[in-house]
């Protein structure tokens, strides 16, 4: 219970003040509790970013499992999709999983070469599986995986800062570009 009235406060601030106002004496005040209390639960203002950023990977590793084809093109474009859906409707979790600069955030490429992401692992995966199957190229599997999740990151961030005229804009051009990358890909292979 003490966790989770933590984590509201810290969205709550985080949704007020934005990442440089995110501090364990605002997230104290917001949850209604003293700082040393707060203390007691994060060392310090680090902790609290892991904290909140494995939160919101946790949240963003659930939907991913939750994708239920087999085809793994499908596969592919569904995750696109819950990548929106996540950005969207959970933009809090979704900022933490992506965009805080906790500490022990995966780097490139060393941690998702090792498997260290779960969703990236699955992604990959399916990447492979494709490839097994002659529909997509043999670009590596991870530099794929990576051009699609930058490519989402990077629409995510562009509508975040306004530079869609609308939401619906905004979400048709994220799915025609995510097809296009994918489409790509798959033509690599027959041009070569």
């Amino acid at each position: 219970m003490t966790m989770d009235r933590i984590f509201a406060a810290a969205k709550a601030v985080l949704e007020q003040d934005g990442i440089a106002g995110l501090t364990i004496r605002k997230v104290a005040q917001s949850a209604q509790m003293s700082t040393m209390a707060m203390y007691r639960h994060f060392a310090d203002k680090n902790a609290l970013l892991n904290a909140l950023m494995a939160d919101g990977l946790r949240a963003w590793e659930e939907r991913a499992r939750a994708i239920g084809t087999s085809d793994p093109m499908e596969w592919l474009e569904e995750l696109g999709e819950a990548y929106l859906d996540f950005a969207i409707t959970e933009p809090h979790r979704f900022d933490a999983a992506f965009f805080l600069p906790a500490p022990e955030a995966r780097r490139f490429p060393d941690d998702f070469a090792a498997g260290r992401s779960p969703v990236l692992t699955m992604a990959m995966k399916r990447i492979e599986e494709a490839q097994a199957e002659g529909r997509i190229g043999d670009t590596p599997a991870l530099e794929i995986a990576l051009a699609l999740a930058a490519l989402g990151q990077g629409l995510v961030s562009m509508h975040r800062a306004n530079r869609f005229s609308s939401e619906t804009q905004f979400k048709a051009l994220y799915r025609t570009a995510l097809h296009q990358c994918l489409a790509s890909f798959q033509s690599a292979r027959r041009t070569r």
